[in-house]
């Protein structure tokens, strides 16, 4: 079901409930090309719905977590009229859009193991996931100025949410270049371990997820990123919704079971 593309510049596998992805083109930025965006897409879309997958993890080969977009490729746009440039641009963002809205919409937990750099649309990854670790080489790298372009994919939702909107505007409007212990600093990096502990520290804690009551992770997930919108009032209301789902459902039994009996829960649904 999940499949590693034939020209392997992404990587699949699906374990004990985590669905690690990696990005496999480390001498194009390990960019996801073009063309295959559409499937990369359609395996967020098929993760969402498969209670198998109840994690992602999401890394790189090699020393660069992901550029995003393949900026070589846009040398070929200079040489087109702009009129053909920016209908161009308009279809690639839309199979962009397609797959932000895929991953935004995994209701499930998303791990990212950032080594290096992580830059341009690459910066979506680590900023909208539930748990960014990285080591000491990781890199936050906001470039779309350098080469006369906005943000795009999403970050200028995600990363105000987490650094704050004038910090968002700093880093943006500066082509900032945020190192390891700034990037943890402003709640962009969860956490920092040595290199030779990343990929191992990052699949325990996708491990963590995938062991964890799904239901209630998953609607916690749902009600957090629902905030904004509500009034405190209307959240209330989705909480004790919520809860009343969560105690309709054989993960809350195992839990109080488990907590009585002084053991590990073994939830129904992460099994």
């Amino acid at each position: 079901m999940y499949e590693t593309p034939e020209d392997e510049s992404y990587l699949v596998d699906l374990n004990d409930g985590v669905l690690r992805l990696s990005f496999n083109r480390p001498k194009f930025g390990n960019a996801v090309p073009s063309q295959n965006v559409p499937a990369f897409t359609e395996l967020f879309r098929r993760a969402q719905e498969d209670p198998a997958v109840r994690c992602i993890l999401i890394r790189g080969e090699g020393k660069v977590f992901s550029a995003g977009g393949d900026v070589a490729a846009f040398g070929k746009s200079i040489k087109q009229d702009k009129a053909e440039r920016q209908e161009d641009f308009r279809a690639r963002l839309g199979r962009a859009r397609k797959l932000v809205e895929a991953i935004s919409g995994f209701e499930g937990a998303i791990v990212t193991a950032v080594r290096g750099a992580a830059a341009g649309a690459g910066l979506f990854y680590p900023l909208v996931a539930d748990y960014a670790i990285g080591d000491e080489t990781a890199t936050f790298v906001f470039a779309h100025q350098r080469v006369g372009l906005t943000p795009d994919g999403g970050l200028t939702t995600v990363l105000p949410q987490i650094v704050g909107v004038r910090m968002a505007r700093t880093l943006v409007m500066t082509s900032a270049k945020v190192d390891a212990d700034d990037a943890l600093r402003l709640g962009m990096l969860n956490e920092i371990v040595p290199a030779e502990q990343l990929d191992e520290q990052a699949l325990r804690i996708a491990r963590r997820f995938a062991k964890a009551p799904q239901f209630a992770l998953r609607t916690a997930k749902r009600l957090i990123n629902a905030t904004p919108d509500r009034t405190l009032a209307e959240q209330l209301d989705a909480e004790t919704d919520a809860i009343v789902r969560c105690v309709g459902n054989d993960d809350f039994e195992e839990g109080v079971r488990a907590f009585l009996e002084k053991r590990k829960p073994d939830y129904p649904s992460a099994r």
